[in-house]
């Protein structure tokens, strides 16, 4: 039976708070998810400096995210409290540091946002590790995909289709793409949903996705953009339920007369005989 790896994308969802962080982990393991996600980045690699230095109330933008960014310490201190509670963690890396500093704590995966896909420079550097790679393609068009592949191309690749929308409506989904992604490149694909709603998980496993990734917070009226959309714990939960059970009613290709039908015939089919 198919088995769809679940992941909790807790991303900077914790405010900043190794404390809230794992809370977080500890409510997503028991909604069910096979692994929890967060963000490992050094904001002032990450933006230009117009966009850091930008206002943000009394404070700049950078600052701001600054502020949302745990230490190496507290990261360190989140894998032994993974392995306490038995729930993998692992990070998006935005930058090279943080991809390196991953790799040193002992991470076996290392995720590629949809923003950092057309950062070559750090798709070599993780290429080079030896890792499992999930690299997120949302706001990029298939040339880029196409050179990123390439680029990571002898790693344990896993592509997620994704929509960079937060939150993303329905009509821009395109759950399709998780088969066209399949047949273009050939390597197992998942789907990170930005959408509110818990009924296109399900739908997406149907049509080939390996994982789901959606984004977690305990309460989505919190400070923060990513909150709304995000999923609580009982959004969560039926989404865990949901792809569970289309893994079972997925069964098989091949048609015969099941034995849970033997009945049906006799009942349903018995008035021929006598006839």
């Amino acid at each position: 039976m198919k088995h769809t790896n679940i992941i909790a994308e807790i991303g900077i969802n914790h405010q900043g708070d190794v404390n809230l962080f794992k809370r977080m982990m500890v409510a997503a393991k028991r909604c069910g998810v096979d692994a929890v996600k967060g963000q490992k980045r050094v904001p002032k690699l990450c933006y230009n400096p117009e966009k850091y230095n930008e206002p943000c109330g009394d404070r700049t933008y950078g600052e701001a995210k600054e502020e949302l960014e745990l230490s190496n310490e507290e990261w360190v201190e989140l894998m032994r409290f993974a392995d306490e509670i038995s729930i993998p963690l692992f990070a998006s890396t935005w930058d090279i540091p943080s991809a390196r500093f991953m790799r040193d704590i002992g991470t076996t995966v290392i995720k590629i946002s949809s923003a950092s896909l057309v950062d070559l420079p750090l798709l070599k550097e993780v290429a080079s590790y030896g890792l499992s790679i999930i690299l997120s393609t949302g706001m990029s068009a298939l040339g880029e995909i196409d050179t990123a592949v390439d680029i990571l191309k002898n790693t344990d690749l896993t592509l997620l289709h994704c929509t960079a929308s937060y939150p993303c409506k329905c009509e821009n989904i395109n759950l399709l793409m998780i088969p066209e992604l399949k047949k273009r490149y050939g390597l197992p694909v998942g789907f990170s949903g930005h959408h509110v709603s818990v009924a296109l998980d399900a739908p997406a496993v149907a049509l080939g996705a390996c994982m789901v990734e959606r984004h977690f917070t305990l309460d989505r009226a919190m400070k923060g953009t990513d909150h709304a959309a995000s999923l609580e714990p009982p959004g969560m939960e039926h989404v865990v339920k949901y792809i569970r059970a289309t893994e079972v009613a997925l069964g098989t290709n091949k048609k015969t007369v099941l034995d849970c039908e033997l009945g049906s015939i006799e009942k349903l089919r018995g008035y021929l005989k006598r006839s």
